[in-house]
């Protein structure tokens, strides 16, 4: 069998599993090269209750027993594990010690992810859309087991935070990013109130900044920018790095017509902001396009709600920039 071969079989094996199944094929292969198959022969244990969660595991053929130790003597079957059905991931995402026994109950060949000298949360740092993916059906998934075990998770779980901080945070402006509109603002949207919007915003100059004085000038305009957005928004407001150039307000319990008079203050102290310092000491201006719509009157569901201001913000750019177009 070739590399490319022993590959496609790890990424069918992985879309098999529920855990990785709202992965795309990209994503699929990446999980795919940090993991690795390993054979267990009957009877052999593949992790002790209370040693460290190092790797999850997909169960290619074979059988595992999970088995959890009673508070007297002896030990209580929790679960048979088939073929496609995976463990192994709650202790490792929350970091805490192996709460039960795994142990082949025939030879069995188990896909490890990560592989042996990989470490998980590097992975999770160096692919953090991929992370966001596998958190939230994870999270899913174990909110439907929680009633029947005695650990707990929770999103306020320290690792937890650290973690959704890292896959919903963009590194160039500290601002929320797309990751956080496509995955978690899906869930949170109905619970901001009766009515949320969201105002993008584009620079209209932004290719002329970045071409006349170069790319580190740009990022530190889109720096800038961020750093004015968040002093303008209110606490409950989130500033967010939609991609490239485009920025964005959340701002939760806003009805359309609080939102517009938010977009024009947006506007007007961006066009007033001072570059200069980005721009070798030479004055520029920067003007933007915003695009505004609303839940649920303009949208339905968080995609659609940024498709919708993103939508209103080409077409407020189309017709010459620096202005603001609703919904």
């Amino acid at each position: 069998m070739t590399d490319r071969q022993k590959l496609d079989e790890k990424i069918q094996l992985l879309r098999n599993a529920s855990l990785f199944s709202k992965l795309r094929e990209v994503e699929l292969e990446i999980v795919a090269a940090y993991s690795e198959y390993y054979p267990f022969k009957k009877g052999e244990v593949i992790f002790n209750e209370g040693g460290n969660a190092e790797e999850l595991y997909v169960i290619k053929e074979g059988e595992i027993l999970i088995t959890r130790q009673k508070k007297n003597k002896g030990s209580i079957d929790v679960a048979r594990l088939i073929s496609n059905e995976f463990f192994g991931e709650l202790n490792l995402f929350v970091r805490t010690p192996r709460t039960a026994t795994a142990t082949a109950i025939r030879d069995t060949t188990l896909l490890t992810f990560p592989m042996k000298e990989v470490d998980f949360k590097d992975v999770l740092q160096k692919h953090p859309e991929i992370s966001a993916r596998i958190l939230h059906k994870f999270l899913a998934i174990i909110a439907g087991r929680i009633r029947n075990t005695n650990t707990m998770i929770s999103e306020k779980t320290p690792w937890i935070r650290d973690l959704r901080r890292q896959l919903f945070s963009d590194k160039l402006t500290g601002l929320y990013n797309r990751t956080y509109v496509e995955e978690d603002l899906v869930s949170l949207l109905p619970k901001y109130g009766e009515s949320t919007s969201l105002i993008m915003i584009k620079p209209d100059n932004f290719k002329e900044i970045n071409d006349k004085f170069g790319h580190d000038a740009g990022d530190k305009v889109l720096r800038l920018i961020a750093i004015f957005l968040q002093s303008i928004l209110r606490e409950s407001d989130i500033g967010i790095r939609y991609r490239g150039d485009e920025l964005a307000a959340l701002l939760p319990d806003t009805e359309t017509g609080s939102a517009m008079k938010m977009a024009e203050d947006i506007r007007s102290t961006i066009t007033e902001m001072d570059i200069s310092n980005a721009t070798d000491g030479k004055l520029a201006k920067i003007t933007v396009s915003v695009g505004v719509a609303t839940y649920p009157y303009h949208a339905t569901n968080s995609i659609m709600l940024a498709d919708r201001a993103h939508e209103k913000m080409f077409e407020a750019r189309e017709k010459g920039g620096n202005r603001i177009i609703c919904a």
